[in-house]
């Protein structure tokens, strides 16, 4: 059996250390530092005739004229809001919070709006920004 000598002692740990410090990197790369906003474009040809337009991620609706655009995701635990047109209304199917066309809280446990998305105007459609 071999003696491990200090030299082979230090040169384990600044390994561990480098290691643990590169991992520690990783991290804050993929958690803690902004990434920047996905953009999506919605074509024109798609809203013609619409007054709600449903993505995977956002809602679209049209508010006097304009487009008002909303996160799907609810804000108590981020399920996927769905649309009810019978009662003309978003709706969590995880913890039922209710939420108007307009994006603001009514019932259920989520005591905050729908987080509203930018919206601008492009020849031949919208951008909407979806958070990074």
């Amino acid at each position: 059996m071999k003696q491990s000598s200090r030299r082979d002692f230090l040169s384990i740990g600044a390994k561990l250390f480098l290691g643990g410090l590169a991992v520690t990197g990783l991290y804050m790369a993929v958690h803690i530092f902004p990434r920047p906003p996905k953009k999506v474009l919605v074509k024109g040809e798609e809203l013609k005739n619409k007054n709600l337009y449903v993505a995977k991620d956002f809602f679209l609706v049209k508010q006097e004229g304009s487009w008002l655009a909303l996160w799907r995701r609810c804000p108590h635990l981020g399920c996927q809001v769905n649309y009810d047109p019978r009662q003309e209304i978003f709706i969590c199917p995880c913890h039922q919070s209710r939420f108007t066309k307009s994006g603001q809280y009514i019932a259920g446990p989520a005591k905050k709006d729908l987080e509203v998305l930018a919206v601008s105007q492009k020849q031949g459609g919208l951008i909407v920004e979806l958070p990074g």
